[in-house]
C-alpha cells in the first residue's frame, strides 16, 4: 500500500449521533422499525411524515454525540488514519428558520473535529448521509425544488468556512444513485399527487448533481486545497446467463448508476438520460449544464458491499454461486476488486473506499465478541483490494462501514451489527449503551499497523 494510506472507518450523524433534544428531525428519524414496512418508507414515507407516536430507532442511534470523545480516543488506539462521518445539517439549522446557524451544535462539532486531529485522524465529512433535515422535506419537498440546492450549499459554506484547513476531504452525498430506489432518503422528496414518480425521481436528480457541482466550486473557491466526492453504490450486475438479453439487461442496470458518476466526472449527462430528461420534463437552465460541465470531482468514493444478477425474466435472480449474510446479502469478495477496476478504467479518477463491511448478529459472551466472520469478511475483501492495487487502481483509503455499531439503514435495528466495537443497545432501544472491543477490533489494529501486510 502507498503511504499515506487512509485506513480507518466510517459512520454517519444519522444513524449515530442521536442528541435528539438539541437539533431538527431528519428524514430517517421518522422510520419505524422493521425490513419490509422500513425497505417501503426509505422511497414514500408519507403516512409517517408528521412522526406519530412510536419507537424510531434512529432519534437516538447509539449516542455519539454524547460519547464522541470515548469512541474517538477508541479509535485512536486502534490506530484509526481517518475517520468519515456527517455533520447534521438538521444540528446546524434546527428549524429552517434561523438567520444564524446553531452555535451551540457547531461548538460540539468544532471539539470532534478538534478531537481527531489531535489523535492523528483525519476527519472526512459527508454533508448529507441519509439525514437530510425533515424540515427541508415538509417546506420543500427534498430536492425535487431548485430552492432545496440554495439551501444545502448556505448549510456547506457554514462548515467549509468554519473547517478551513482543518477539513479538506469533502463528500456532497451518500450513495447518490440509491435515489433510484430510496427517493425520499436520499432526495427528501416525496411524489405529490399530481405528479409521477418518475417526473420527482428525474428533476430529483438533477438537483442532487447541480448541488454537487456547486459544492466543488464552493469548496474550492474558500480552499484550493479541499478535495470533494460524492459517494456512489458500487453494485456490479452479472448477466445470468448467456442470452444476449440477458447481457442487455446487465448494460441497463449498470447505466442507472453510472448516469451519475458520468456527469460528476466527465461533466455531462450521457446521452441515454437526456430522452428520460425530456420525457419527464425536467427543467434545468444553461448555467446549470455550465456549473457541471466546469465543477468535477477531485476524487470518486465507493462503497461496496454485494454484487447482483441481471436478467430478461421479470424477477431478479439470486447468484447460485454465493454463500450470503444473515441478511441475505450475496457475499462477493471478487465483485469488490471488480467494481474498483471498472470504476478506475472507465474514470481514471483516484478512488476512495468509505464503506464496505459485514452486518451480522454478534453475541456478547463475558464482555467478549468472537466475530470471525466479520473478521474473515473484511480480509477476503481487503485482499481483492489490493490486487486490484497492485495492477494499477488508485486507492487513497479503505475506510470500512463501521466503526462501532450503529442503527441499521435498511432495517432499523441495532442486531444487525457493523462495528469493531459492540455498543449494548438492544433493537427495543434498552441497554446501557457501554462499548465493548470485538475480536475484530484486534485484527483491524494489526492491519492499519502493517499497512495491509498481515491479514
Amino acid at each position: 500500500m502507498s503511504e499515506p494510506f487512509l485506513w480507518g472507518s466510517s459512520l454517519c450523524g444519522g444513524q449515530a449521533e442521536g442528541g435528539i433534544s438539541s437539533r431538527g428531525f431528519t428524514v430517517v428519524d421518522n422510520m419505524p422499525q422493521g425490513k419490509e414496512l422500513r425497505s417501503h418508507l426509505l422511497d414514500d414515507p408519507q403516512q409517517y411524515i408528521d412522526v406519530p407516536p412510536g419507537y424510531y430507532p434512529s432519534q437516538n442511534g447509539v449516542e455519539f454525540f454524547t460519547h464522541y470523545k470515548e469512541d474517538i480516543e477508541t479509535f485512536a488506539q486502534m490506530g484509526f488514519k481517518a475517520l468519515r462521518l456527517s455533520l447534521l445539517w438538521s444540528r446546524v439549522f434546527p428549524t429552517g428558520e434561523e438567520t444564524e446557524p446553531n452555535e451551540a451544535g457547531l461548538l460540539v462539532y468544532d471539539d470532534m473535529i478538534d478531537c481527531l486531529l489531535k489523535k492523528g485522524i483525519t476527519p472526512i465529512i459527508t454533508l448529507v448521509h441519509f439525514d437530510m433535515p425533515l424540515w427541508v422535506v415538509k417546506k420543500h419537498n427534498g430536492f425535487y425544488n431548485r430552492e432545496t440546492v440554495d439551501l444545502y450549499l448556505r448549510f456547506a459554506k457554514v462548515l467549509l468556512e468554519r473547517y478551513k484547513g482543518k477539513v479538506k476531504h469533502w463528500l456532497s452525498f451518500c450513495e447518490i444513485n440509491n435515489v433510484n430506489h430510496a427517493l425520499y432518503m436520499v432526495g427528501g422528496a416525496l411524489v405529490p399527487k399530481t405528479k409521477t414518480r418518475d417526473e420527482v425521481l428525474y428533476q430529483t436528480i438533477h438537483h442532487l448533481l447541480l448541488a454537487t457541482s456547486l459544492l466543488v466550486q464552493t469548496a474550492h473557491e474558500i480552499d484550493s486545497e479541499n478535495k470533494v466526492s460524492c459517494e456512489v453504490n458500487a453494485n456490479p450486475f452479472y448477466p445470468l446467463t448467456s442470452a444476449p438479453e440477458d447481457y442487455f439487461k446487465m448494460i441497463e442496470l449498470d447505466r442507472t448508476n453510472y448516469r451519475y458518476i458520468d456527469v460528476m466526472v466527465k461533466g455531462k449527462y450521457p446521452y441515454y438520460i437526456q430522452k428520460d430528461f425530456i420525457k419527464q420534463n425536467v427543467k434545468m437552465t444553461e448555467e446549470d449544464l455550465n456549473i457541471m460541465a466546469e465543477n468535477t470531482l477531485d476524487f470518486l468514493s465507493v462503497s461496496y458491499y454485494k454484487s447482483s444478477i441481471a436478467t430478461k425474466s421479470s424477477s431478479l435472480s439470486e447468484n447460485p454461486l454465493l454463500t450470503k449474510t444473515q441478511w441475505q446479502w450475496p457475499i462477493d469478495p471478487l465483485g469488490f476488486r471488480i467494481s474498483l477496476t471498472q470504476l478506475y478504467d472507465r474514470y481514471q479518477l483516484p478512488l476512495l473506499v468509505v464503506e464496505n463491511g459485514l452486518g451480522a448478529k454478534d453475541q456478547l459472551v463475558d464482555q467478549k465478541v468472537h466475530d470471525s466472520y466479520r473478521i474473515d469478511y473484511l480480509r477476503q475483501h481487503i485482499k481483492q483490494m489490493k490486487l486490484a492495487i497492485e495492477e494499477g487502481v488508485e486507492v487513497l483509503g479503505y475506510l470500512s462501514w463501521a466503526a462501532l455499531d450503529v442503527v441499521s439503514t435498511s432495517e432499523g435495528q441495532m442486531s444487525k451489527r457493523y462495528g469493531f466495537i459492540y455498543v449494548d443497545r438492544n433493537d427495543d432501544g434498552s441497554g446501557s449503551l457501554k462499548r465493548y472491543r470485538k475480536d475484530s477490533f484486534y485484527w483491524y489494529k494489526q492491519v492499519i499497523q502493517t499497512n495491509g501486510e498481515t491479514l
